[in-house]
């Protein structure tokens, strides 16, 4: 779980742009590697066709719904960016306080 919200705080914390193996070793520092039954290299698999591994990439979606950072995070059921949204995590979709960065090494 502690790697699961690592990563979702990754997802907007940091303005980057990593690169494929730099992230791939990320993940699996913190425990993503067969997290929920999911290969480390379905997680780098997702977030290169997410969002090119970058941490600020945003795509609007035809409902009006926002999807935020490395993983795509939708404003829709999981964060509120100001607009009519479920906030399951409430959090908001961007600038998370106490976010993290996910420099190598931390």
């Amino acid at each position: 779980m502690r790697g699961l919200v690592f990563l979702l705080l990754v997802a907007v914390a940091s303005a980057r742009v990593y690169e494929r193996c730099e992230w791939a070793r990320i993940l699996k520092r913190h425990g993503m590697s067969g997290h929920g039954g999911v290969s480390l290299a379905d997680w780098v698999c997702l977030t290169e066709w997410e969002s090119h591994y970058n941490t600020q990439a945003t795509n609007r979606n035809t409902d009006g719904s926002t999807d935020y950072g490395i993983f795509q995070i939708n404003s829709r059921y999981w964060c509120s960016d100001g607009t009519q949204t479920s906030n399951a995590c409430n959090i908001r979709c961007s600038g998370w306080p106490g976010a993290i960065d996910a420099k190598a090494g931390t």
